[in-house]
């Protein structure tokens, strides 16, 4: 249904990079001396999924999370409807993108390149490598809540898509031709950010586990900070042939204007993988503030009590405390918090 024999397959440039984990900083700024020049990262919680809906204005960029697989979008042909299932089949260009990496992959496995992974194992630990993808084209909205008259009574998110007819399937579904901004007339695109979490995990949460949560949070986002700099021509990747990696140059102009950088998540690594809600949220709450991300919005799905914890906790520990707050300090009294892992929903 998204791209039909004969349709158009897709429009516009797409813009993959893979970042390598950045180094965690030693503290989180007090509010006078953030990344944010001293102003308050907003938070916003939404009880539904995401709309990639087009950016406020010519200045914001739009960034939206995909739960990812160590293989990125790896499992868009299955018969399961979660999170990356959906996001793969609404953006049926990422499942391109997904094939031409492997091949890739097997072009240089001999290499340290390997396109496809978000994170590389190193020794008996791994490091994340966050995958952005700019530029994705949304051919098709596929609604997933409950509605008995449109013959989804369960809905269609995770299992409940194996089981629905395919009827059920096309009256959830809305085909794009373009999407166009109302506001602007001109076409908008979704922007990525492919990060795995840790999973299958028993017992409480571990110094180690929730410095990983972290780190791995702050290098998507700040990666995906550096991508809006490139996107609005601050900065210009450079990238020299035969080289894996690229060079970014700063465009010197003051006139031009820092874009506003929001990042859309949810409750990621907290179904199949079994993560913990509240400590989930909390620490991608305290990775955008490290980061200097503007606003997080954060897609509870029915969820909002253990967001609204996750954030009561943020608040404790970081926002509402004078000055700088070490990260190992930080990361120390999460850890007393006794937040324990839960069970995969399949989902």
């Amino acid at each position: 249904m998204a791209t039909p024999e004969g349709a158009d397959s897709f429009h516009g440039k797409l813009e993959y990079t893979r970042w390598e984990e950045f180094p965690l900083p030693k503290s989180f700024k007090g509010e006078s001396d953030n990344p944010q020049g001293g102003k308050e990262m907003k938070i916003e919680v939404k009880n539904d999924v995401f709309d990639y809906s087009s950016p406020e204005d010519d200045n914001t960029v739009n960034w939206y999370i995909n739960f990812a697989d160590k293989h990125v979008f790896g499992y868009y042909g299955g018969n399961l409807f979660a999170q990356d299932e959906s996001q793969c089949l609404e953006h049926p260009v990422l499942c391109s993108l997904r094939d031409y990496l492997v091949k890739g992959d097997q072009e240089s496995c001999f290499t340290t390149a390997r396109p496809i992974l978000t994170k590389d194992s190193i020794s008996s630990s791994f490091i994340s490598t966050p995958i952005l993808v700019r530029g994705v084209e949304r051919k098709v909205q596929v609604k997933t809540d409950v509605n008995k008259n449109e013959k989804r009574p369960f809905g269609l998110y995770g299992n409940q898509f194996a089981h629905a007819s395919p009827e059920a399937i096309k009256l959830a579904t809305t085909i794009y031709d373009k999407r166009i901004d109302p506001k602007t007339g001109n076409p908008y695109y979704s922007n990525i950010i492919a990060i795995e979490a840790p999973k299958y995990g028993h017992g409480k949460y571990t110094f180690n586990t929730i410095k990983k949560i972290l780190a791995t949070g702050y290098s998507g986002f700040l990666a995906a900070k550096f991508e809006s700099l490139v996107e609005k021509g601050i900065l210009e990747r450079n990238h020299e042939e035969n080289q894996e990696h690229t060079k970014i140059n700063i465009n010197e102009e003051e006139s031009v204007p820092k874009p506003r950088v929001i990042i859309h998540t949810g409750n990621w690594g907290c179904g199949a993988y079994g993560g913990n809600i509240t400590i989930m949220s909390c620490l991608q709450i305290a990775a955008a503030h490290l980061a200097g991300i503007d606003k997080i919005v954060y897609h509870a799905m029915g969820n909002q009590d253990e967001f609204n914890s996750g954030l009561q906790i943020y608040n404790e520990l970081i926002k509402d405390v004078e000055g700088d707050v070490k990260i190992d300090d930080f990361i120390k009294n999460v850890e007393l918090k006794d937040f324990q892992w839960g069970l995969s929903n399949g989902t």
